[in-house]
């Protein structure tokens, strides 16, 4: 497959999975917590790594449980692809998670703590 084609299935993929999440997913915590973040198809298009990430201001999200949740809708997820794609091989779904977003958010939040304790003690 070429990479001008895996790129657009990529981005079509991501639109499909990022309106399933948002019109057909029941789980409140999935719905409202997870984002897609990288959408990779493999050179040969037999599997796709959907990489989410978890948007946990509070520290308080079970995040084994959403992942098993999220892996619990590997089949759905591939059902929706083929039902809207017109691919040779849907391919397999794999899922992983990203704590990028939420490592930022904790430096951030460091950040603005010493920037704090700076301008209290001057």
């Amino acid at each position: 497959m070429n990479d001008r084609r895996k790129k657009g299935l990529e981005k079509e993929i991501s639109r499909i999975i990022g309106m399933t999440l948002l019109t057909e997913i029941k789980n409140e915590k999935i719905k409202n917590l997870v984002t897609i973040h990288k959408v990779e198809l493999t050179k040969d298009g037999r599997y796709l790594d959907l990489t989410f990430s978890i948007l946990d201001l509070k520290n308080n999200i079970n995040k084994e449980k959403i992942i098993e949740d999220l892996n619990k809708l590997k089949g759905f997820f591939r059902k929706k692809i083929g039902s809207q794609l017109t691919v040779r091989f849907v391919p397999e779904v794999r899922i992983h998670l990203d704590d990028s977003v939420e490592y930022g958010v904790k430096i951030a939040s460091i950040l603005s703590e010493i920037k704090k304790e700076n301008s209290d003690t001057e």
